[in-house]
């Protein structure tokens, strides 16, 4: 006879009982009262009574009154009842356990254990749910264990697992509310002083195959336990971490058919944490222990490669194509053919972790951080000690010390008139002379007082410096030699200075101040100067000039290929390469087998830069030299040397010996790879074939520095075709790259090049970005920190097109000086060039190479009567590049820019009429020259000495400020700036900008919106406007607050490729950078004339069309490139 069902009014009733109870109080009555009551109450739910459940779950007032209940009752038999139905409600979701926790659950809980445990004997019962009920309370309440510290509870939950270790019921969850309060620090600590690693050894050898999830908990609670580091210590000075690999050895033996898989990684994770001390680290080599992890992970790596074998081919019965399916679909399939085999990938991760964990670090296969090259500096000034600093250098934007302030030198600017041939060849020289003379007498502070010197809290340093240092300045032999007067007391007096700018805007110049008598003398000393003063002649350079070879500290031996055959840009977009998650795993592991078994490895050197420099003849250097083709109107650069000549088809007898040793023997002899790197631009300095298809490649640090391993550019040939080549640049630095989100290296091949004018492309499968265990010498690793730094690898594999073909590999698409040279002298031969640009010889580098400067505008007839007129009402832009010798990208941009301005499109046309543009498109050429990534031949970053640069070690800085400087004085300060750079973590193309004040928020960001609407690479989400004081010694922050431009930006390129717009998903080729360049230029044009709404409307494709056509000859080849 069944039960009949109650009515909701008895329902009701029940639930009335247990409320009234809790607002009243208990006495005997009531508890014997709401004990039957809750009696009853849990019966029904045994029985999934509907009516009684909906009013439990539905009503807060119901839980609310149990938890008062838990916190007040003493007796056992409702207290029991009561965490009985606390339980059910905290189980049956989310939200009432969340209730629950606001209604202060967990602290009567707590309560309610510390006053269970004074109760003997032992309540197992109630122990049990009422740790049951910590656990479900537990994921909404985050600070559980603090208060289970702070109630005394932590202890006594400790103390119970001890006493009920017999207990399998009770244990399970005692261990996972120890894991809980093991998350907390402090309870951590107490629990390992309080015996609870001695603890879970005692469940480890008491429990294991017998109770699996007793053991599982004992486990993790020991992993949780391990996390902090004083334990893990304290453990492996005990011996854990040997018996812990014996505990995995059982493990492993008994799990054949991979059913305990999660039982392994919890035994792994343990040994993970004891690893990370050095105590740790010595007993698992000494146990054998990176032997026998090594054979888990490639036993589970070969699994998992089964499986996806399995899974990623499929043949058709009618077609038999092969079909590849993507990494998603092959998990899945792997988690249908195995339940565990996610769980077996994560324990091979688990294991490669471990070994590269414990491995021992070995230096860099190399003699000395220092490459094998050396400048000498020139000798410096003792007062100048500020140059000698090196700062933490990265164009990433990254944060570093501020460099130390050096006041600005006020140089002769007059002396740079020369460089400004749109006035002296229009204008009577006298004339810019008074004008100048006129600018002395009124000499004021050079660092006009932008809003930001006042109130931006990162520049009030700046704004209350001692006074200017003035220059008294030599003309020998058209350079400048600098001699800084001593600092004197600023006077107190000042007068604010209007000047009204040539384009009828009237620009505020805020106070300047007067020198004292000290700087007054030294100031009639250079107007004493004028008098006297002959303007040096900087010849324009004509199409008749012959670029002098580029002189480099290192020695060629050849002129590259991809110099002397140009490169022309394929004719499909390069989508990103997608990587491989398990590919890492393996590669790890090929690495890891190393030192398991290094009798397997060649390890045999194929390029030492090192011991070939020590050979190395003075007389066989190979200079570049830049020639005009009257013939085929193109420029050609030529080796001064003989060397091999390049031919389109591969030895014939070195192929057949190869086919002849594959016929008789069933195998082909793979010769040795051959590199070279001594080309201009060419970087890498060591090559070690460690296997037959793979070698091991070293980088070189950038000249006079350690560091700065990024950059890399080389030959290599004697490849056998379609064979798989593995790359290891083993001393990376950065901890993340590019290449981990779809960027390619380069391949240039010299067979394409000759037969079908093919170029660079990106190339490389199986691409790989990790830690390995190369470290750097921190002896060596002058004014850093002394703790050893990790190296990275990048790894990545290429198969070549050709036999014996002769190719090169780059981190980037090169862009040589002498490519640079010979793209200025084919302009130079355009027909007209000479009404639109002209070139000079900024100044000469550090390295003896010419630093070229480039005027661009319409230069008008010199019988012209509104000739005058029309040079004065111009603004001038200053565009510069490649300060940063590895970004390539920068280059590109700028030849964009450079072959827009110069064309006979419509806009190009407007933009010369309206500008002045002063291009210095390589600021850094004997970085580039020599195959450094960031640093000039000083060793330090020329991107963090704008302040005041010195004459003799920045001549290129020093003379482009002086160009700025003289603008300044003659009141046309540019009304842009811009320098270009390339970026190797973010994606697009982007700009860095200075707003320090809500009102130049508008006047900054609008090229960059224009930008963005016009230029398909170009992102304004990646957009940055912020002025941080380790930018303070930039160009972009420098000219910003020295000359009060303020419209200072950097042009950030990615050497990878675009996140969206029209190139989303693909990597950036030369035609996207040039077309890039043609866009900002377009950009400049709209900003000009931004006061009409229309103008920020989209190009028509009539107008981009008619640009892209006439840039380039071979339009007919390229007319989809940039498509």
């Amino acid at each position: 006879m069944t039960n009949p069902k109650p009515s909701s009014s008895r329902v009701s009733g029940l639930l009335q009982v247990i409320e009234r109870s809790a607002g009243s109080g208990l006495d005997d009555k009531n508890v014997e009262n709401v004990a039957q009551a809750t009696a009853k109450i849990l019966r029904m739910l045994g029985q999934q009574e509907k009516t009684l459940t909906e009013s439990i779950l539905r009503k807060s007032k119901v839980s609310q009154s149990l938890v008062t209940l838990l916190m007040t009752t003493q007796d056992v038999a409702l207290h029991l009842n009561t965490v009985h139905i606390l339980v059910y409600i905290a189980s049956s979701s989310n939200s009432k356990c969340t209730r629950l926790v606001r209604q202060g659950a967990p602290h009567a809980l707590l309560r309610s254990v510390a006053a269970t445990s004074r109760v003997r004997p032992l309540l197992e019962e109630l122990c049990l749910h009422q740790h049951l009920l910590l656990i479900k309370l537990s994921s909404k309440e985050k600070k559980l264990a603090l208060k289970a510290r702070l109630c005394g509870v932590v202890t006594i939950t400790l103390d119970l697992a001890k006493q009920c270790i017999n207990n399998i019921d009770l244990s399970s969850p005692l261990l996972q509310v120890l894991k809980i309060y093991a998350t907390n620090h402090s309870n951590s600590l107490s629990l390992v002083k309080n015996g609870v690693l001695t603890l879970i050894e005692r469940y480890f050898s008491m429990y294991g195959k017998q109770n699996i999830a007793v053991f599982r908990h004992a486990l993790e609670l020991y992993t949780q336990v391990l996390a902090i580091r004083s334990n893990a210590l304290k453990a492996a000075a005990n011996g854990a971490t040997r018996r812990m690999l014996d505990l995995f050895n059982y493990w492993t033996d008994l799990d054949k058919l991979h059913k305990f898989v999660h039982i392994r990684k919890s035994i792994l994770n343990s040994i993970k944490h004891l690893v990370g001390n050095e105590s740790g680290r010595k007993a698992l080599i000494k146990s054998d222990g990176i032997s026998i992890l090594y054979a888990t992970a490639k036993q589970s790596d070969e699994m998992r490669q089964e499986i996806q074998r399995n899974c990623s081919t499929q043949t058709s019965s009618d077609f038999k194509l092969r079909v590849t399916v993507n990494t998603a679909d092959i998990y899945k399939k792997t988690d249908t053919t195995n339940p565990n085999g996610k769980a077996i990938d994560n324990l091979a991760l688990t294991c490669s972790q471990i070994i590269r964990k414990s491995m021992p670090k070995v230096c860099l296969p190399i003699p000395s951080l220092h490459g094998p090259v050396y400048f000498d500096e020139p000798s410096l000034e003792p007062a100048d000690p500020y140059l000698l600093q090196d700062y933490k250098e990265d164009g990433d934007e990254e944060e570093e010390d501020p460099p130390e302030e050096v006041p600005l030198t006020l140089t002769n600017v007059e002396d740079f008139l020369k460089f400004f041939p749109e006035l002296t060849d229009y204008q009577n020289n006298k004339i810019l002379l008074d004008q100048l003379a006129e600018y002395r007498k009124e000499y004021v502070n050079l660092v006009p007082q932008t809003p930001s010197n006042s109130q931006n809290e990162l520049s009030d340093e700046r704004s209350d410096t001692g006074p200017i240092s003035v220059v008294v300045k030599q003309v020998q032999n058209g350079s400048s030699q600098s001699l800084r007067s001593q600092n004197s007391p600023r006077s107190s007096g000042s007068d604010p200075l209007r000047k009204i700018s040539n384009n009828g805007c009237e620009n505020n110049i805020s106070q300047r101040s007067v020198t004292s008598k000290r700087s007054c003398r030294n100031l009639r000393s250079v107007t004493n100067s004028l008098n006297s003063l002959t303007l040096s002649d900087s010849p324009v350079l004509t199409s008749n000039y012959s670029p002098p070879p580029a002189k480099a500290v290192k020695h060629f031996v050849k002129v590259a290929a991809p110099d002397m055959y140009s490169h022309r840009p394929p004719h499909y977009l390069e989508q990103l390469y997608d990587p491989i998650q398990s590919v890492q795993r393996t590669l790890m592991l090929l690495d890891i087998a190393r030192a398991v078994h290094p009798e397997t490895l060649i390890n045999r050197v194929a390029y030492d830069q090192d011991e070939l420099v020590k050979t190395e003849e003075p007389t066989s250097h190979a200079e570049s030299n830049v020639k005009w083709d009257p013939t085929l109107r193109r420029c050609k650069i030529l080796p001064s040397i003989p060397q091999t000549r390049l031919t389109a088809d591969p030895p014939l007898d070195v192929l057949s010996q190869h086919m002849n040793e594959e016929n008789s023997t069933g195998t082909v002899n793979i010769p040795i790879l051959q590199f070279e790197s001594r080309i201009e631009c060419g970087n890498l300095r060591k090559a070690i074939q460690v296997r037959i298809f793979e070698y091991d490649l070293v980088l070189n640090s950038d000249i006079g520095s350690t560091r700065h391993h990024q950059w890399f550019y080389f030959e290599v040939h004697n490849m056998v075709a379609d064979f798989p080549y593995r790359f290891n640049i083993i001393n990376c630095e950065k901890s993340c790259s590019s290449f981990t989100q779809g960027m390619q290296p380069l391949l240039y091949s010299a067979h394409d090049a000759l037969t079908n004018g093919m170029g660079w492309q990106r190339c490389g499968k199986r691409i790989c970005y990790y830690k390995n265990n190369f470290v750097r010498k921190a002896s060596e690793d002058t004014g850093r920190a002394s703790a050893a730094q990790n190296m990275y690898t990048l790894t990545f594999t290429i198969c070549f097109p050709h036999s014996h073909d002769t190719c090169y590999i780059a981190y980037h698409y090169p862009y040589s000086y002498s490519s640079l040279q010979a793209h200025l002298l084919e302009v130079q031969h355009l027909h007209g060039i000479n009404s639109v640009l002209r070139r000079q010889t900024l100044c000469t580098s550090v390295g003896g190479n010419p630093v070229d400067l480039l005027t661009i505008t319409q230069f008008p007839s010199p019988h012209s009567k509104s000739t005058l007129n029309a040079i004065n009402d111009r603004e001038y832009v200053v565009l510069s590049a490649r300060v940063h010798p590895g970004e390539s990208n920068a280059s590109w941009i700028m030849k964009g820019v450079i072959n827009f301005l110069i064309s006979d499109h419509d806009k190009a046309q407007q933009l010369r009429n309206k500008f002045v543009f002063k291009i210095i498109p390589m600021l850094n050429p004997d970085g580039v020259i020599n195959g450094s990534h960031r640093c000039s031949l000083l060793g330090l970053d020329m991107n963090r000495q704008w302040i005041n640069p010195h004459p003799n070690l920045y001549p290129s800085l020093y003379h482009t400020k002086g160009l700025i400087q003289l603008l300044v004085a003659l009141g046309k300060r540019p009304v842009l700036y811009c320098d270009f750079h390339g970026h190797s973590r973010k994606k697009n193309v982007f700009m860095y900008g200075n707003i320090t004040q809500p009102s130049e928020n508008a006047t900054v960001k609008l090229l960059p919106t224009i930008l963005d609407i016009h230029a398909p690479a170009f992102s304004f989400s990646n957009c940055c406007f912020t002025v941080e004081k380790s930018r303070e010694s930039t160009a972009r922050v420098a000219l910003w607050r020295q000359f009060g431009i303020t419209r200072s930006y950097t042009l950030e390129s990615s050497y990878c490729g675009a996140d969206q717009g029209l190139y989303k998903g693909c990597q950036l080729g030369t035609q996207h950078l040039e077309e890039m360049g043609a866009k900002f230029c377009e950009g400049i044009l709209i900003m000009s004339s931004a006061d009409q709404p229309c103008c920020l409307s989209e190009d028509t494709d009539e107008d981009e069309d008619s640009y892209f056509s006439s840039d380039s000859d071979d339009s007919e080849d390229d007319d989809d490139s940039s498509a």
